[in-house]
């Protein structure tokens, strides 16, 4: 089972809706994926349609929760909790072994946008991290310090930049591409081939509580999600 981090210490990088988006497209690729939604927001599971569903993920910190089903074959979730905001600390080491019975191919766990003990347990016991970003000035600032505090518990942990909300004819847009190849070296850090273009059918899967795999599959953003599907399966030798 390969663990993956989903995180920034921005929000509105669209980290739940990457979450939605590469499980829905790696399940129907047909790998075992489980989804966890960490953030107390509970964007992912309401983008399911499974917010206020249990048990949920505060349950399976405790050890006490099988995960359920969505309406994507292979695909599986733990749902968010509003009391993850005021859960102290706790280890997921043991809630992840916990896990392996299940035969999973790939865990992608939604992390608050935060450095509390959610955010870092997550990262601590991920086998990577995908750090979905906007190409905007101060999405940029955040990218470089997210990677830094990664690097200082787990100087090791290879992470993957996504670039989401992307709009190419944008002389802002390119300017950012050009120092996220510049830094990719520096800050030892995988540029995505793949990127997610702003596309209203994504929004609008959300308010469906739908993948937009499902919802719009023929769709700029559902391609684009089934592209990095392909893309990651192949960098992190999903089958």
């Amino acid at each position: 089972m390969l663990t993956v981090a989903i995180w920034n210490l921005k929000g509105g990088t669209t980290k739940s809706t990457t979450a939605i988006n590469l499980g829905a497209s790696l399940a129907r690729a047909k790998c075992k994926v489980l989804l966890i939604d960490l953030d107390g927001q509970r964007t992912l599971s309401f983008g399911l349609g499974m917010d206020g569903r249990s048990p949920t993920v505060l349950e399976w910190i405790d050890g006490n929760t099988e995960p359920l089903e969505t309406s994507v074959k292979n695909l599986l979730l733990i749902p968010g909790d509003i009391g993850m905001f005021r859960l102290g600390h706790a280890s997921f080491a043991k809630s992840l072994k916990g896990l392996i019975p299940l035969e999973l191919d790939i865990l992608l766990m939604d992390c608050p946008p935060n450095l509390g003990f959610a955010s870092v347990e997550a990262i601590l016991n991920s086998d990577r991290v995908l750090l979905p970003t906007l190409c905007e000035p101060a999405s940029l600032k955040g990218l470089s310090e997210a990677i830094e505090l990664i690097r200082g518990d787990s100087p090791d942990k290879p992470v993957d930049v996504l670039r989401t909300r992307y709009k190419r004819t944008l002389v802002l847009t390119r300017e950012a591409d050009d120092l996220l190849v510049e830094s990719a070296e520096d800050l030892g850090y995988r540029l995505l081939y793949t990127t997610i273009p702003e596309n209203i059918s994504v929004a609008e899967s959300i308010a469906q509580q739908q993948p937009v795999t499902e919802y719009a599959p023929e769709s700029s953003g559902a391609m684009a999600y089934k592209s990095l599907a392909k893309e990651v399966s192949k960098i992190w030798k999903v089958k």
